[in-house]
């Protein structure tokens, strides 16, 4: 084959790529670091990186606001979003979602306050806009400020716009990288596995998204980023995903 007719059928290829945009919804380690940046990193990073190479899908990165990201993925506007996103039962009437690639379970978000003793029952809480941390607060009958992001979240801490926040460990640490802010314990949350979700109008592509899991799970890949983020190998997770129980 001559030189001509390989770089027809290469330059052929490339066009033929389907293009996939992914959303994230901030930075929000181990997920996604520095999302949609020449530094972004994170489980989701590498899982989506092998997906789009096995895929031959043509990945474009885009950053938005959490009250948006699943509107977005509603209207078509991205195709898939991601960002260590826990399957819920108000995030399903919006969008689908494909098997969970790390198990579900209990886990707590943490309550973090300008003064060390506060009644957490009446005080306003802030959250993560459209996060399981809200839909936890909500489910217990707090008050809550909506924030796009858990630096704005926690400025408006330090501004007295609301008495408390409470978030993921990624909180704390912004927290503990400042000073004046105290750990006031914590509150469980209840995500049934880290998914990614795709438009209710586009099945097709929910099923290669599964089908690219299955194969990345089956050989090792899965594990090997689980290790490398998580620090353990989860098994072949995608393998217990066998109908949508797999998400209780």
């Amino acid at each position: 084959m001559n030189r001509l007719a390989l770089a027809l059928i290469v330059l052929s290829g490339a066009a033929s790529a389907e293009p996939l945009r992914i959303a994230t919804g901030g930075h929000f380690p181990p997920y996604i670091y520095a999302p949609a940046t020449t530094d972004a990193s994170g489980l989701d990073k590498d899982l989506l990186d092998e997906i789009c190479t096995r895929g031959a899908y043509e990945c474009t990165w885009v950053d938005l606001p959490m009250s948006d990201i699943f509107q977005s993925l509603a209207r078509g506007d991205v195709d898939v979003v991601t960002g260590g996103f826990g399957y819920s039962l108000e995030r399903d009437q919006l969008v689908d979602f494909t098997c969970p690639y790390v198990r579900g379970g209990r886990n707590n978000g943490t309550f973090i306050a300008t003064k060390p003793n506060l009644d957490l029952t009446t005080a306003r809480t802030g959250v993560l806009d459209q996060s399981l941390f809200h839909s936890a607060m909500t489910q217990a009958d707090r008050e809550t400020i909506e924030f796009p992001s858990q630096i704005a979240l926690l400025d408006a801490l330090a501004r007295g716009e609301i008495d408390v926040a409470f978030g993921s460990r990624y909180l704390v640490d912004l927290a503990l990288s400042r000073s004046g802010y105290y750990d006031l314990g914590t509150h469980p949350v209840f995500p049934s596995g880290t998914v990614l979700g795709v438009s209710e109008d586009n099945p097709d592509l929910r099923t290669n998204l599964n089908d690219l899991l299955a194969e990345i799970s089956q050989d090792g890949t899965l594990g090997q980023i689980h290790q490398r983020w998580l620090g353990r190998d989860e098994g072949d997770v995608i393998a217990e995903c066998l109908a949508p129980s797999a998400f209780s």
